[in-house]
């Protein structure tokens, strides 16, 4: 995945790091900057940590790439980089700005060219504000077109469950077309029906559930800024659904989402808003929200705040089978498996091997094989866990797995971890057991 809108801008360009540097440096020269000497470290930072370029450097740099300064004060950073696309999130937190939400998501729901995310910094954080503190408006019955029944909404309601077990085996463009399809479906009834106020109420909670699965399946297949687009339409039909835990679980995702795209900043605001706001919620769910919480801790470097939410996770996840609480049909996924499978996946970002070794094994033994996505990212996390420890062998065993898994579950997300894990075993290319494994890796892509 290409991290950021200038990874993209500087491979349209043809431009390395280190040309990317001495064209700014030349840049700002012509127009009477004297900028730093650390170019290239600078560049990496801005792509890699969310660090933003002070006005001279973006001077320079749209200078150098031939960007009017107008476009610069315009759009701000880096949305006004060659090749950025841009995201609508400033809809009204009430039931017209979610359905102008849908309609504008139908609009361009697959447009996703670069691989990078494209909404962050303040207008994640802005988005989520806005749903913790905005009042769902109250839902009056709609008099345009044909009257629906409640037999077709529970049709429609229906569905979701089946497209989410082909999620769960199959993954990939399939399923993100079929649920773009009942989406589409959806906004339309929504929008030329009419129904009652308790209907409109259960189909802006379906429309939520399906953009909600829609982001998923994007981020799995690569197409991140798509997913954004899909989440905060989620998180808009959430909000007009009253349904809180419905909209901490799209932030849920939408923090999982930039932890694994390097944002720790916005991943940690937005668990943690999650989990503040979710409402009156079963122990699954809170269980599910704090080992996000985790996640995003982890990927932030904070190894005290990650135990604490591991911890809560598994106090809660003990006391999820109580009778007193309804699950909502979500989070059925989240159980002591995947739970095990998030705290591995955090002691491998914090390198702590030795902790994250056990749990990922309890994992993958607890893991039904139908799984078979979420089975190859446990081994490819299992993977880096042997490699921090030292065991390349075994380490490269594990990644011929998780190559062989990725390839039958045709997805996107599994694929790209074989190949960045390939990539931190460059140093060791020429052991016999990296060979082993780029002859397995070669042999299931002919």
């Amino acid at each position: 995945m290409l991290r950021h809108p200038l990874t993209h801008a500087r491979a349209v360009f043809g431009w390395s790091l280190e040309n990317t540097a001495v064209r700014i440096a030349q840049a700002g020269r012509e127009i009477g900057l004297n900028l730093s000497a650390d170019g290239v470290q600078k560049v990496w930072r801005w792509e890699n940590r969310g660090v933003r370029p002070d006005g001279a450097n973006q001077r320079a740099l749209a200078r150098a790439m031939g960007v009017p300064e107008e476009r610069v004060r315009l759009l701000h950073w880096p949305q006004w980089l060659p090749g950025a696309e841009t995201a609508r999130v400033a809809f009204p937190w009430s039931t017209q700005g979610a359905l102008e939400a849908l309609e504008a998501l139908m609009e361009d729901a697959l447009i996703d060219r670069r691989g990078f995310m494209t909404v962050s910094g303040v207008a994640v954080t802005a988005a989520a504000s806005g749903w913790a503190c905005a009042e769902p408006d109250r839902l009056t019955a709609s008099a345009h077109g044909g009257r629906l029944d409640e037999e077709t909404v529970a049709w429609v309601e229906d569905r979701i469950p089946a497209l989410r077990k082909l999620d769960d085996r199959l993954s990939g463009d399939s399923v993100l077309r079929l649920a773009l399809a009942d989406l589409h479906m959806v906004t339309e009834l929504i929008s030329h029906s009419s129904y009652s106020a308790a209907l409109g109420q259960r189909l802006l909670r379906t429309a939520a559930e399906l953009a909600y699965l829609a982001g998923w399946v994007a981020f799995d297949s690569g197409l991140h800024s798509a997913a954004q687009r899909h989440y905060l339409t989620a998180l808009h039909a959430a909000h007009a659904a009253d349904d809180r835990p419905l909209g901490a679980n799209v932030l849920a995702g939408m923090a999982f989402q930039a932890a694994l795209a390097g944002a720790p900043v916005e991943a940690v605001s937005l668990a943690d808003t999650a989990e503040e706001h979710s409402g009156d919620t079963s122990p699954r769910v809170r269980a599910f929200l704090a080992s996000r919480q985790a996640r995003a801790h982890a990927v932030a470097g904070d190894e005290r705040a990650c135990a604490r939410a591991l911890n809560r996770a598994e106090q809660l996840l003990d006391t999820a089978d109580t009778a007193a609480w309804q699950d909502p049909a979500w989070v059925y996924y989240f159980d002591s498996a995947e739970l095990a499978a998030q705290a591995g996946a955090c002691f491998v970002d914090l390198g702590q091997p030795e902790q994250a070794e056990p749990v990922l094994m309890r994992a993958l033994a607890d893991q039904a094989p139908s799984y078979v996505r979420d089975r190859t990212i446990y081994t490819i996390r299992l993977a880096r866990a042997r490699l921090q420890a030292g065991h390349l062998d075994h380490a490269c065993d594990l990644a011929a797995q998780a190559a062989e898994l990725a390839h039958s579950a045709r997805s996107n997300r599994g694929s790209q971890e074989v190949s960045a894990l390939r990539t931190s075993l460059q140093p060791f290319s020429s052991s016999p057991a990296v060979t082993a494994l780029d002859e397995r890796i070669a042999a299931l892509a002919a």
